[in-house]
């Protein structure tokens, strides 16, 4: 309907809202708008264990399509083979959150000073207490801004990371030169991002997809957190998207086109997550466990986002690029 405005599964939504009485948050998102509802949205500092990256069988397998080694994460790999043997770099992480990547990076040693920005106050300031209790507040440094107006000040970094926030980022051709106007001349922007459909209109064939991984999990892995069952994925509408988080996914289609645009590709590593990743949003916390049972499951669903990809794609990509005509 209307481009996928508004759909059917708003209604439904809406409807069991309206039988629990949780009505009011609903039209507290409609009255908080643009960018606030942007740092109201991302108040919460507590991790989801109802999301992919919880489960620890998931993290190893984008190790392994990341680097080529299961135990070796993307930041241990970039450090070792792109960074070394600097030990001094200065970068910056944008749109850091609650700073949980920006201590794996600041603990691979490349960095003199890494500092991490972002909108949310709430979550800058739990990423400064977590920096300061695992010891690490003299090389990782986080603070609230907006990156938009750090070039006037003329700033500028060895490193710029990207790490699942550039998605967030609207009107790509402009902002995108923006954060190219933070990196030295011989600088390195690592990327590692969703570069998949802008507001998540999934696909069709996406959709078809994920319903059938859905279909290999039994019932009781695919509980959701309030006790209902995930019969199947849906397709959300904009207007739901906008009222959720106006910056989710806001010009998602334009990233990696973008990116390719003004920086020259050193390394691309695409990791899959099309159908993993719509398929376990919400239930990934039945799946956490190591017994041979659930790892069985995941390996089943593995198999099978690999047999969907050369159709679907990937929509999840790490990148290391340097700004074009770099010496």
């Amino acid at each position: 309907m209307l481009n996928n405005l508004v759909n059917r599964h708003d209604a439904d939504r809406l409807l069991r809202k309206v039988r629990r009485l949780e009505l009011h948050p609903v039209v507290a998102k409609v009255r908080v708008r643009g960018g606030a509802r942007v740092v109201e949205h991302w108040t919460e500092v507590e991790p989801s264990m109802t999301q992919r990256w919880a489960i620890p069988s998931v993290v190893k397998r984008w190790n392994l399509l990341m680097t080529g080694d299961a135990e070796t994460s993307f930041p241990a790999y970039v450090a070792a083979k792109h960074f070394a043997p600097r030990d001094d770099l200065r970068g910056l992480s944008l749109g850091c959150g609650t700073g949980g990547n920006e201590l794996l990076w600041a603990k691979t040693g490349a960095f003199g000073l890494l500092e991490g920005v972002d909108v949310a106050p709430a979550r800058i300031e739990f990423a400064g207490r977590t920096a300061v209790e695992q010891g690490l507040s003299d090389v990782l440094r986080f603070r609230v801004a907006d990156v938009h107006r750090m070039t006037a000040d003329g700033e500028r970094f060895d490193v710029l990371l990207g790490l699942q926030s550039l998605h967030h980022f609207d009107e790509l051709d402009r902002t995108l030169p923006v954060l190219a106007g933070l990196l030295e001349p011989d600088g390195m922007f690592v990327v590692d991002e969703f570069v998949g459909p802008t507001r998540f209109q999934w696909t069709d064939r996406q959709l078809e997809a994920a319903n059938a991984m859905l279909e290999l999990l039994p019932e009781e892995r695919r509980r959701l957190p309030d006790g209902r069952i995930k019969r199947r994925v849906v397709r959300p509408s904009r207007l739901s998207m906008v009222l959720d988080d106006p910056s989710e996914a806001v010009d998602a289609d334009a990233l990696l086109p973008g990116l390719r645009r003004l920086f020259d590709v050193v390394e691309e590593r695409p990791y899959g997550g099309t159908v993993l990743h719509i398929a376990l949003s919400g239930i990934a916390h039945n799946l956490l466990g190591q017994d041979p049972g659930t790892l069985d499951l995941l390996e089943r669903c593995f198999a099978a986002e690999d047999e969907a990809l050369p159709e679907v794609g990937h929509d999840f990509v790490a990148l290391v690029l340097r700004p074009k005509n770099a010496a």
